[in-house]
């Protein structure tokens, strides 16, 4: 509906140019709403306010001039009106209202999507990256769905998606991975050993060795670290991010790409990068950064926590470009920091040619990206093309007791767990339902709740009493006939107002998957779907006197057509955040 308005609009402001009523030096960006008050009408068009400078014309005089001459040819108008300072009001004809159940239902799975054409862009986006020293635990999961559901919404707006999963498979961490994973091993052959701080003493190191063990043997039991480390490191990391994909199947979370951060020291591209920046003469040396301001440095910051390491290196100039201070790169003995290789990294991104590259960050790494951006601009790529998504950490409560999460004390709590047990649609629905900036509690004893209490469970609900509804109806010998065969006159028996309103809510889904995608905010999808299905429960109940499914046949077939567009636009949007639409749910108790 939204789009004919307008190509309705576009035609008329085409026609006014050619007749010399509007100069139309340039085509003016504007918008099609519905109105805060329905009384106002279907849509609301500022397009003549938009005009007022350019044709130096009252926006009045010039929202007449487009009434006066609009240019209509399928009919669609019912009226229009010129409200305020030049606000154009349309009313449309029921029947185009009418016709959106036909639409929907003619497009299917794929209504919602942008299917006509490509948008030609090429879109990134990283998301998880946890370390492959051990399970994605329950402070992954957030950032897990909202990069899945942020892809899924890009995909459906005609980007060409990349799912990228960066694993930092290089550094002491791993290198103290592969330690213990040694240590463990010796200790299956009856040695005695002792973890010492800092070392993985969870139950997953021992399954890693053993599988090490069940491969090579006793080769690495008296052989030199030189010998045993890397093929440790390289075991511990392989098992592990095997476990990590199981865990995001079953999370309905996919990747395209894993891509090592050991390649790129591997091919020489960090200090490459770093020898880049020193060419383009953004570098010097020194014992510290020079500041541009006297900015006190946060004490319990990672930076003031290893400034020791700092004293004298190769530092890079990124205070220039929005960072607090000039950021080390190169070590006084030349080795790379961990931010050189993600300056790499993301030189590599933009290398491979994509025209928007969103990193999908858990709010602790917010310090991070103002030396990441400059860092980019400092090599000379654009750095609007590079986004960032911080989610904040969400707190996982049971019995109102907080879920602790601590990987090196070997008490973690794992996504896989919390999927066990809340289930993959409940996860993704609570991660997504609120901005990506907020925090919440995740109540696990809530959200098993079959109530109206439950938001994901009347979510899903809604689905599904529309299922039940055209099941109904075949049980009963009325089946809905399909769009094929449904007719004009029993479609327009849809007049009540909360039907049209739910046809007019239905026809903007596709507009609000193309406004989430370009935000990055899936939740708008859910809130439209939450608005939706509370439309629906409203008009279900409202109306049980006057039932979807009576004697009138022509009227049945009509409201047969709504509820199974209505089915229909919720099992589209649930699918592009990627929760699964239940055909059948026990009623809540208090619907029984």
């Amino acid at each position: 509906m939204r789009q004919k308005v307008f190509a309705l609009i576009d035609a008329t402001l085409a026609a006014l140019k050619a007749a010399g009523t509007l100069k139309l030096e340039q085509a003016p960006h504007y918008t099609v709403e519905p109105p805060k008050n329905p009384a106002h009408g279907d849509w609301a068009v500022n397009v003549a306010l938009l005009l007022n400078k350019p044709e130096g014309k009252p926006p009045r005089d010039i929202a007449n001039a487009l009434v006066k001459g609009l240019v209509d040819q399928e009919g669609i108008v019912e009226k229009v009106e010129v409200a305020g300072p030049g606000f154009l009001n349309f009313t449309l004809k029921q029947k185009v209202i009418q016709d959106v159940a036909r639409e929907v239902l003619q497009a299917g799975d794929t209504f919602g999507r942008r299917v006509a054409k490509s948008t030609g862009k090429r879109v990134m986006v990283e998301f998880v990256s946890a370390n492959p020293t051990g399970p994605v635990h329950i402070g992954h999961a957030r950032g897990a769905f909202m990069g899945d559901a942020v892809s899924r919404l890009l995909d459906a707006a005609g980007h060409d998606v990349t799912r990228e999963f960066y694993i930092n498979d290089y550094g002491k961490q791993v290198e103290t991975l592969g330690r213990t994973v040694h240590k463990r091993y010796r200790q299956l052959f009856g040695e005695q050993v002792q973890l010492v701080e800092g070392e993985y003493p969870a139950e997953y190191v021992i399954d890693i060795a053993k599988t090490w063990r069940d491969e090579v043997g006793d080769k690495y039991l008296k052989a030199s670290e030189s010998e045993w480390l890397a093929p440790a490191i390289a075991v511990a990391v392989r098992e592990n991010l095997k476990n990590i994909k199981v865990s995001l199947e079953k999370a309905n979370i996919r990747h395209d790409v894993f891509f090592s951060e050991a390649s790129l020291h591997a091919a020489g591209k960090v200090k490459a990068v770093a020898e880049e920046y020193k060419q383009r003469g953004v570098t010097y040396e020194a014992t510290e950064a020079r500041r541009d301001t006297e900015k006190v440095r946060n004490e319990e910051s990672k930076a003031a926590h290893y400034a020791d390491r700092q004293k004298g290196g190769l530092f890079l100039q990124t205070s220039q470009h929005g960072d607090d201070e000039d950021r080390v790169i190169l070590r006084h003995d030349g080795t790379p920091v961990y931010l050189t290789a993600d300056l790499a990294y993301h030189k590599e991104k933009y290398e491979r040619g994509f025209d928007r590259i969103i990193d999908v960050l858990g709010a602790d790494h917010a310090g991070h990206t103002p030396r990441i951006k400059a860092g980019v601009t400092l090599l000379g790529l654009d750095p609007k093309k590079l986004e960032f998504l911080l989610v904040q950490i969400v707190r996982i409560t049971r019995g109102g007791e907080e879920v602790k999460v601590s990987k090196r004390k070997g008490t973690v709590f794992e996504l896989e767990d919390l999927i066990d047990e809340a289930g993959p649609d409940v996860c993704r629905f609570l991660f997504l339902m609120k901005t990506a900036n907020s925090r919440f509690d995740f109540d696990l004893d809530k959200v098993k709740e079959q109530s109206k209490e439950n938001p994901v469970f009347y979510f899903q609900y809604g689905h599904a009493r529309c299922a039940s509804i055209l099941k109904k109806a075949a049980e009963k010998g009325q089946p809905f006939v399909g769009v094929a065969q449904v007719t004009e006159a029993q479609l327009a028996r849809l007049t009540l107002p909360e039907e049209l309103a739910m046809l007019k809510k239905m026809s903007q889904l596709p507009d609000v998957v193309a406004s989430a995608a370009e935000r990055l905010e899936p939740h708008h999808v859910l809130y439209f779907c939450q608005e939706l299905i509370t439309d629906f429960h409203s008009y279900y109940t409202r109306y049980k006197s006057d039932p979807i499914i009576s004697t009138d046949v022509e009227k049945t077939q009509g409201r047969l057509a709504l509820v199974a567009a209505l089915k229909q636009t919720l099992k589209s949007a649930f699918a592009l955040l990627g929760i699964h639409a239940p055909d059948y749910m026990e009623a809540p108790p208090e619907e029984e």
